[in-house]
């Protein structure tokens, strides 16, 4: 049998199945699971025991300790974990990922276009949500083991060519070399569940030759590398987390460089004893990935605090080049978990409107009595909302690239009106309400008291608007919200109220209302903008939940 271009492309087809069903899980595990995720990170990571077996469960899920990693990476850069709570579920990620070899060895593979044709009709049917994302799960998991049909097959004609046979015995002659190969092309394709299963697939073709002869156990170095190399992924996904996430992505690769250092030297005593003589090429290769595994839980469990200490020793931001503001929640590391990003993001709105109100208290007292150092002070935090509004909208354009429920849907789009509402009331008091303070600083005459009382009392009127509305936002508080909403129509007469007031004082010739007309009347126009948009933040949030 000759290994054809059309094998080659076979073998290709079969990894790009296998890649694509892990990252078909990954994603459907963080849009359906995303609640129950988030829901349980407090509790499953209590103890390393129950942080080891969450992580174990959740490799299942993914088929994919990369995955895993990756995820508690954006989970701690953003504070959601903590590095210690991590370590654990490491721990039990790299085990949970020897499931996927283990059910190779049994020919689980055999079931896969069950479970794709299952999958396909649950999550294309006319059924509820939750049914769909189920069905995704089970999608995904039929591509995974439909992809190592594909490489099994496509990989048995190689054993027609001399120098497949020379590097299966280079890998067993030079457990360095066999180490190297493991690494590199784990390190490529992003998976050791893939590397192994390729792996397995060139021996099991080679068992009419003499490579046959060649004990499993001779190729450990090559299960050593694909358990290093997925050590790789973890390592890209920090490019923009935080120290805290970096130290994951160490803790990862240190708990598989030291197991793999003490079990390294044993492999020349290994390498003509075959332990499982007798037991098929595919569960001998499964369970050797399983025992290294368990090695490294026995290992580093009694001391993961220990270890957390070396890491935060020795693990150290490097400098970062200092920016006058900047965003505390949102973090990219989590873009891939939407639930968990759109959560930040209330968070971060949350700040921003903190920010907003300061400035409403300060050109408050800026009216009263104009200060120039209050004014610049004005004028800073209305360039941090414009940052924040920013950065939010950046941020929330991204998440939507993915493929979201309804319900997320629609509370992305609210968050990005209510940042631009909030941007539009940080401008209207940055560059209207603080020019006219300075404006009436300089008038030959102040506004009369009475109209220096109306725009006080007006602004105050704005505020407590605005201020509610905020806090129901953050609190989830529809009934608030609609109170602040229904007295739209009192906002409006308050404003005609004051209004008339002053053309009764203007009618009256008062000198100073003469002289300031066009500032007190610029003043009740900007301030009532200030309510249009705080009425248009809460008819945002009224609007988003009747959607949901």
């Amino acid at each position: 049998m000759q290994f054809t271009i059309f094998d080659f492309f076979s073998l290709l087809c079969g990894v790009a199945v296998f890649l694509y069903g892990m990252q078909l899980g990954e994603k459907s595990l963080r849009i359906v699971g995303g609640t129950t995720l988030r829901k349980g990170i407090t509790i499953i990571t209590r103890h390393r025991l129950s942080a080891y077996i969450a992580g174990f469960l959740t490799t299942i899920i993914t088929q994919s300790s990369s995955a895993t990693t990756v995820i508690l990476v954006s989970l701690v850069s953003v504070h959601l974990m903590t590095l210690r709570q991590s370590l654990g579920m490491i721990l039990g990620a790299d085990l949970g990922t020897t499931l996927t070899v283990q059910l190779f060895a049994l020919k689980f593979y055999e079931i896969a276009p069950l479970l794709i044709a299952t999958g396909f009709f649950m999550s294309s049917g006319p059924s509820n949500r939750k049914m769909h994302g189920y069905g995704r799960l089970l999608l995904a998991m039929g591509f995974i083991f439909f992809g190592m049909h594909m490489i099994t097959k496509s990989v048995e004609p190689l054993r027609s060519f001399a120098v497949f046979e020379q590097m299966m015995k280079a890998s067993f002659m030079n457990p360095f070399y066999g180490l190297l190969v493991g690494t590199l092309i784990t390190s490529i394709i992003h998976s050791s569940a893939a590397t192994l299963v390729i792996i397995t697939a060139l021996l099991q073709s080679f068992q009419s030759v003499s490579v046959s002869a060649v004990p499993v156990s001779g190729f450990l170095p090559v299960i050593l590398g694909a358990n290093l190399g997925t050590c790789v992924t973890a390592f890209m996904s920090t490019f923009k987390a935080d120290i805290e996430g970096v130290r994951v992505a160490w803790a990862h690769f240190f708990f598989k460089l030291i197991g793999t250092v003490i079990v390294f030297p044993l492999v020349c005593f290994m390498q003509n004893v075959n332990f499982f003589e007798g037991q098929p090429v595919a569960f001998q290769v499964a369970l050797y990935h399983t025992l290294f595994n368990l090695f490294i839980s026995v290992l580093f469990l009694p001391l993961l605090h220990p270890f957390e200490w070396l890491l935060q020793k020795h693990i150290k931001p490097g400098k970062k080049k200092l920016q006058k503001f900047s965003i505390e929640y949102i973090n990219e590391n989590t873009l891939s978990i939407p639930l968990l990003a759109i959560s930040q993001t209330v968070k971060e709105v949350g700040r921003m409107s903190d920010t907003v109100s300061l400035m409403i208290d300060e050109s408050k007292h800026l009216l009263e009595k104009f200060d120039a150092y209050r004014r610049n002070r004005i004028l800073d935090k209305d360039d941090e909302v414009d940052y924040i509004h920013e950065e939010i909208i950046r941020f929330l354009t991204r998440i939507t690239r993915e493929e979201l429920p309804s319900e997320q849907v629609s509370r992305i789009q609210q968050l990005l009106m209510i940042t631009t509402n909030l941007e539009h009331i940080g401008d209207i008091i940055s560059k209207m309400i603080a020019r006219l303070a300075e404006k009436i600083e300089n008038s030959p005459l102040p506004l009369s008291i009475e109209g220096k009382q109306d725009i006080l009392e007006f602004f105050q009127y704005t505020g407590k608007n605005f201020k509610e509305v905020m806090a129901a936002f953050v609190l989830n508080d529809l009934q608030l919200v609609d109170s602040v909403f229904r007295s739209k129509n009192e906002t409006t007469e308050l404003y005609n109220k004051l209004f008339d007031r002053h053309m009764n004082r203007l009618y009256k010739r008062k000198p100073e209302s003469l002289q300031t007309t066009a500032i007190h009347i610029d003043l009740l126009e900007e301030i009532h903008r200030m309510n249009h948009f705080t009425f248009r933040i809460a008819d945002d949030i009224l609007k988003s939940r009747e959607q949901q």
